[in-house]
């Protein structure tokens, strides 16, 4: 057997195997980026590479359900809230992940108060807004999706992390300046863009992969 007569030969063939994977999942996300893709395109690819979503969490978490239903539909279909991703963190918390477009606006192009004060655009504030709406309708129905999904059963309502994926961040120092003000004072959910997704997937591709030198002979 190759793991018993050559381990350091079989250590060397799975870091590149792990090498070649994750450059193709970089390659893939970059040809991504400069298209002007929608978002069901994106919700395939991240439901496909599940670890690169994982990457906007500081905890270990598993994704539990796609196209989640926070609240259910009236009898005509109406009505319904549609979370993107629900994860499972190790422990009892719970995350929603709401993912827009690399193209959405994060800014408004006009200043709120010339010239340095800019407020954030209608996309990224509904989509906080859509986010926290998912949460709390998660929270009061808690029970009921608990019982008709026994994989959630071990997780609590109490702790229901809130992310939303959009956009890049600005280039302008002013309106930069002013996306990190207006992010952090969001203490209920993270806004995360898709360039600083791929910036930790390349810091994982330059620091994680084992070199050739690093296989003991």
């Amino acid at each position: 057997m190759l793991a018993a007569e050559a381990p350091s030969e079989l250590l060397r063939l799975h870091a590149e195997i792990e090498r070649a994977t994750l450059t193709a999942m970089i390659g893939q996300y970059r040809e991504m980026l400069n298209k002007s893709l929608k978002e069901a395109q994106w919700q395939r690819f991240f439901e496909k590479h599940k670890f690169v979503l994982s990457l906007a969490f500081a905890r270990p978490v598993e994704l539990s359900h796609t196209q989640f239903h926070a609240q259910g539909s009236t009898l005509a279909g109406t009505g319904a809230q549609i979370g993107d991703f629900l994860f499972r963190e190790q422990g009892l918390a719970l995350a929603i992940v709401e993912i827009k477009t690399p193209d959405a606006p994060l800014m408004r192009s006009r200043a709120y108060r010339p010239p340095n004060v800019f407020g954030p655009d209608s996309e990224l504030s509904g989509a906080i807004t859509q986010v926290l709406h998912q949460q709390s309708e998660l929270r009061m129905r808690w029970k009921e999706h608990a019982f008709d999904n026994p994989t959630l059963r071990s997780s609590r309502a109490d702790v229901v992390r809130c992310i939303v994926l959009a956009g890049r961040r600005p280039v302008e120092e002013k309106e930069l300046r002013c996306f990190e003000v207006f992010r952090n004072a969001c203490k209920d959910v993270e806004v995360i863009t898709f360039d600083e997704l791929l910036v930790k997937l390349e810091y994982l591709q330059q620091h994680l992969q084992p070199t050739l030198d690093d296989v003991p002979f």
